[in-house]
Protein backbone atom coordinates (compact mmCIF):
# COMPACT_ATOMS: atom_id res chain seq x y z
CA UNK A 1 0.00 0.00 0.00
CA UNK A 2 1.11 3.38 -0.80
CA UNK A 3 1.68 5.83 2.03
CA UNK A 4 -1.06 8.70 1.31
CA UNK A 5 1.76 11.70 1.67
CA UNK A 6 3.27 9.71 -1.23
CA UNK A 7 -0.14 9.08 -3.23
CA UNK A 8 -0.23 13.06 -2.60
CA UNK A 9 3.22 13.82 -3.68
CA UNK A 10 2.30 11.55 -7.16
CA UNK A 11 -0.81 13.65 -7.71
CA UNK A 12 1.07 16.79 -6.86
CA UNK A 13 3.86 15.83 -9.28
CA UNK A 14 0.82 14.98 -12.13
CA UNK A 15 -0.69 18.26 -11.96
CA UNK A 16 3.05 19.89 -11.74
CA UNK A 17 3.35 18.36 -15.16
CA UNK A 18 0.17 19.01 -16.73
CA UNK A 19 0.65 23.28 -16.31
CA UNK A 20 4.94 23.21 -16.73
CA UNK A 21 6.49 21.23 -19.04
CA UNK A 22 3.97 22.09 -22.46
CA UNK A 23 6.17 25.86 -21.79
CA UNK A 24 9.13 24.34 -21.07
CA UNK A 25 8.99 22.63 -25.05
CA UNK A 26 8.87 26.07 -26.40
CA UNK A 27 5.51 25.47 -28.11
CA UNK A 28 3.11 27.69 -29.80
CA UNK A 29 -0.70 27.71 -28.30
CA UNK A 30 -2.36 26.33 -31.29
CA UNK A 31 -6.10 25.89 -30.24
CA UNK A 32 -8.51 26.13 -26.85
CA UNK A 33 -11.59 24.02 -27.01
CA UNK A 34 -14.74 23.86 -25.17
CA UNK A 35 -16.64 20.36 -25.25
CA UNK A 36 -19.65 18.93 -23.49
CA UNK A 37 -19.07 15.19 -23.27
CA UNK A 38 -21.59 12.18 -22.43
CA UNK A 39 -19.62 8.88 -21.06
CA UNK A 40 -20.52 5.08 -20.78
CA UNK A 41 -19.01 2.97 -18.27
CA UNK A 42 -17.53 -0.33 -19.75
CA UNK A 43 -16.34 -2.73 -17.20
CA UNK A 44 -17.96 -2.39 -14.31
CA UNK A 45 -16.95 -2.75 -10.40
CA UNK A 46 -17.97 -3.18 -7.13
CA UNK A 47 -21.54 -4.88 -8.38
CA UNK A 48 -22.12 -1.51 -10.04
CA UNK A 49 -24.74 -2.46 -12.81
CA UNK A 50 -25.26 0.76 -14.82
CA UNK A 51 -23.02 4.02 -14.34
CA UNK A 52 -23.31 6.96 -17.16
CA UNK A 53 -22.08 10.83 -17.03
CA UNK A 54 -22.51 14.01 -18.37
CA UNK A 55 -20.50 16.86 -17.98
CA UNK A 56 -17.90 18.99 -20.09
CA UNK A 57 -14.46 20.50 -20.18
CA UNK A 58 -11.48 22.20 -21.66
CA UNK A 59 -8.42 21.34 -24.03
CA UNK A 60 -5.39 23.80 -24.34
CA UNK A 61 -3.31 22.50 -27.56
CA UNK A 62 0.36 23.27 -28.20
CA UNK A 63 2.11 23.06 -31.75
CA UNK A 64 5.17 21.13 -31.09
CA UNK A 65 6.55 20.00 -34.13
CA UNK A 66 4.66 19.84 -37.72
CA UNK A 67 1.44 18.19 -37.23
CA UNK A 68 2.28 16.60 -33.62
CA UNK A 69 1.09 18.44 -31.17
CA UNK A 70 0.89 18.30 -26.86
CA UNK A 71 -1.80 19.57 -24.71
CA UNK A 72 -3.53 19.51 -21.51
CA UNK A 73 -6.81 18.86 -21.07
CA UNK A 74 -9.21 19.13 -17.04
CA UNK A 75 -13.29 18.59 -17.03
CA UNK A 76 -16.29 17.99 -14.73
CA UNK A 77 -18.43 14.48 -14.82
CA UNK A 78 -21.30 13.87 -12.98
CA UNK A 79 -22.15 10.22 -12.86
CA UNK A 80 -25.26 8.50 -12.12
CA UNK A 81 -24.70 4.97 -10.64
CA UNK A 82 -26.87 1.91 -9.89
CA UNK A 83 -25.32 -0.58 -7.66
CA UNK A 84 -26.38 -4.28 -6.23
CA UNK A 85 -27.74 -3.56 -2.87
CA UNK A 86 -25.93 -0.34 -2.53
CA UNK A 87 -27.09 1.29 1.13
CA UNK A 88 -25.21 -2.30 2.47
CA UNK A 89 -22.26 -2.30 -0.06
CA UNK A 90 -21.60 1.26 1.09
CA UNK A 91 -20.01 -0.14 4.29
CA UNK A 92 -21.66 3.09 6.11
CA UNK A 93 -21.30 1.77 10.07
CA UNK A 94 -24.48 4.16 11.27
CA UNK A 95 -27.03 2.67 8.72
CA UNK A 96 -25.54 -0.91 8.99
CA UNK A 97 -24.94 -1.61 12.65
CA UNK A 98 -27.37 0.95 14.09
CA UNK A 99 -30.23 2.61 12.37
CA UNK A 100 -31.54 -0.04 9.74
CA UNK A 101 -32.02 -2.09 13.30
CA UNK A 102 -33.97 0.80 15.09
CA UNK A 103 -36.23 1.66 11.78
CA UNK A 104 -36.93 -2.35 11.74
CA UNK A 105 -37.89 -2.21 15.58
CA UNK A 106 -40.39 1.07 15.01
CA UNK A 107 -42.43 -0.46 12.52
CA UNK A 108 -42.45 -3.71 14.86
CA UNK A 109 -43.78 -1.80 17.48
CA UNK A 110 -46.26 0.61 16.05
CA UNK A 111 -47.86 -1.17 12.88
CA UNK A 112 -49.77 1.82 11.62
CA UNK A 113 -46.02 3.29 11.12
CA UNK A 114 -44.19 2.36 7.28
CA UNK A 115 -41.62 3.36 5.53
CA UNK A 116 -40.45 3.08 1.38
CA UNK A 117 -36.32 3.46 1.51
CA UNK A 118 -34.29 4.08 -1.70
CA UNK A 119 -31.10 5.57 -2.30
CA UNK A 120 -29.45 7.56 -4.98
CA UNK A 121 -25.56 7.05 -5.62
CA UNK A 122 -23.77 9.81 -7.72
CA UNK A 123 -20.31 10.27 -8.35
CA UNK A 124 -18.24 13.81 -9.18
CA UNK A 125 -15.36 13.54 -11.05
CA UNK A 126 -12.24 15.91 -12.10
CA UNK A 127 -10.10 14.48 -15.00
CA UNK A 128 -6.74 15.90 -15.65
CA UNK A 129 -4.56 15.08 -18.27
CA UNK A 130 -1.57 15.39 -20.50
CA UNK A 131 -2.02 14.31 -24.14
CA UNK A 132 -0.27 14.28 -27.47
CA UNK A 133 -1.81 14.31 -31.14
CA UNK A 134 -0.95 14.13 -34.70
CA UNK A 135 -2.98 16.33 -37.01
CA UNK A 136 -4.38 14.47 -40.58
CA UNK A 137 -5.70 16.77 -43.45
CA UNK A 138 -8.47 14.72 -44.89
CA UNK A 139 -10.14 17.68 -46.97
CA UNK A 140 -10.68 21.26 -46.91
CA UNK A 141 -10.86 22.69 -43.34
CA UNK A 142 -11.31 19.24 -42.20
CA UNK A 143 -8.45 17.16 -40.07
CA UNK A 144 -8.39 13.93 -38.35
CA UNK A 145 -6.70 13.52 -35.02
CA UNK A 146 -5.51 10.51 -33.35
CA UNK A 147 -4.68 11.36 -29.53
CA UNK A 148 -3.37 9.48 -26.53
CA UNK A 149 -3.83 10.96 -23.03
CA UNK A 150 -2.95 9.64 -19.31
CA UNK A 151 -3.70 11.48 -16.47
CA UNK A 152 -5.57 11.65 -12.91
CA UNK A 153 -9.27 11.65 -11.91
CA UNK A 154 -10.30 13.68 -8.88
CA UNK A 155 -13.10 11.71 -7.80
CA UNK A 156 -15.82 11.81 -4.64
CA UNK A 157 -18.57 9.46 -4.67
CA UNK A 158 -21.66 9.81 -3.01
CA UNK A 159 -25.10 8.30 -1.41
CA UNK A 160 -27.98 8.95 0.50
CA UNK A 161 -31.10 6.80 1.40
CA UNK A 162 -34.12 8.63 0.32
CA UNK A 163 -36.62 7.82 3.04
CA UNK A 164 -40.59 8.01 2.85
CA UNK A 165 -42.49 7.30 6.12
CA UNK A 166 -46.20 7.33 6.47
CA UNK A 167 -47.89 6.83 9.99
CA UNK A 168 -51.94 6.16 9.77
CA UNK A 169 -54.20 7.67 12.22
CA UNK A 170 -57.40 5.15 11.75
CA UNK A 171 -59.72 6.98 14.46
CA UNK A 172 -59.14 9.91 12.14
CA UNK A 173 -59.34 8.87 8.23
CA UNK A 174 -55.75 10.33 8.21
CA UNK A 175 -52.24 9.51 7.21
CA UNK A 176 -49.48 11.89 7.58
CA UNK A 177 -46.16 11.36 4.68
CA UNK A 178 -43.06 13.00 5.07
CA UNK A 179 -39.45 12.40 3.28
CA UNK A 180 -36.08 13.04 4.18
CA UNK A 181 -32.61 12.23 2.72
CA UNK A 182 -30.07 10.46 5.26
CA UNK A 183 -26.75 10.95 3.77
CA UNK A 184 -23.72 9.03 3.91
CA UNK A 185 -19.66 9.52 4.40
CA UNK A 186 -18.26 10.16 0.58
CA UNK A 187 -15.70 8.10 -0.57
CA UNK A 188 -12.98 10.17 -2.66
CA UNK A 189 -9.70 8.92 -4.68
CA UNK A 190 -7.58 10.27 -7.53
CA UNK A 191 -7.21 6.50 -9.88
CA UNK A 192 -4.46 7.02 -12.72
CA UNK A 193 -5.51 6.54 -16.20
CA UNK A 194 -4.73 6.08 -19.93
CA UNK A 195 -6.87 7.29 -22.57
CA UNK A 196 -6.93 7.01 -26.46
CA UNK A 197 -9.69 8.43 -29.45
CA UNK A 198 -9.80 10.02 -32.34
CA UNK A 199 -11.73 13.64 -32.91
CA UNK A 200 -12.96 15.00 -36.22
CA UNK A 201 -12.20 18.81 -36.49
CA UNK A 202 -13.85 21.17 -39.05
CA UNK A 203 -12.80 24.70 -39.82
CA UNK A 204 -15.80 27.29 -39.74
CA UNK A 205 -14.12 30.44 -40.02
CA UNK A 206 -10.57 31.03 -40.03
CA UNK A 207 -10.22 31.19 -35.99
CA UNK A 208 -13.33 29.08 -35.03
CA UNK A 209 -14.13 25.23 -36.05
CA UNK A 210 -16.20 22.41 -34.23
CA UNK A 211 -15.05 19.37 -33.35
CA UNK A 212 -16.34 16.10 -32.03
CA UNK A 213 -14.24 13.00 -30.60
CA UNK A 214 -14.58 9.76 -29.36
CA UNK A 215 -12.32 8.20 -26.55
CA UNK A 216 -11.43 5.57 -24.60
CA UNK A 217 -10.43 5.39 -21.41
CA UNK A 218 -8.75 2.33 -19.02
CA UNK A 219 -8.21 3.26 -15.11
CA UNK A 220 -4.88 1.48 -14.08
CA UNK A 221 -5.68 -0.93 -11.27
CA UNK A 222 -3.36 0.20 -8.21
CA UNK A 223 -5.03 -2.19 -5.23
CA UNK A 224 -5.46 0.06 -1.92
CA UNK A 225 -3.89 3.05 -2.97
CA UNK A 226 -5.21 6.15 -5.25
CA UNK A 227 -9.02 5.51 -3.48
CA UNK A 228 -9.15 2.55 -6.40
CA UNK A 229 -10.58 0.13 -4.50
CA UNK A 230 -13.53 2.82 -4.30
CA UNK A 231 -13.52 3.52 -7.71
CA UNK A 232 -17.11 1.96 -9.45
CA UNK A 233 -15.56 0.69 -12.80
CA UNK A 234 -12.47 0.07 -15.32
CA UNK A 235 -13.05 1.44 -18.06
CA UNK A 236 -15.51 3.65 -20.40
CA UNK A 237 -16.33 5.12 -23.49
CA UNK A 238 -16.92 9.34 -23.84
CA UNK A 239 -17.79 10.95 -26.96
CA UNK A 240 -17.22 14.82 -26.81
CA UNK A 241 -18.32 17.78 -29.13
CA UNK A 242 -17.30 21.28 -28.76
CA UNK A 243 -16.36 24.22 -29.95
CA UNK A 244 -12.52 25.28 -30.93
CA UNK A 245 -10.78 28.74 -30.68
CA UNK A 246 -7.86 28.62 -32.92
CA UNK A 247 -5.15 30.86 -32.78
Amino acid sequence: MIPKTTRQFVNALLLAAAFLVVPEMNAQLKSITTVAEYSSTLSKRLDVQDASAVGGGVDITYAVAGNFNIGLRAGYLLYSINQTDQLNRWGWTFWNDRYLNKIQSDMRADPSLSAVIGSVQKMDAIPVALHCDYTIDAAEKLTIVPTVAAGVTFYSRRLFADETWTKIFPAAAYSFTYNFRNFAPTKKGSPLFGSAGVAVRYRLFSDVGVVSSVNYTQYIATTDSFGYTGFPFDNECSIKLGLEFLY
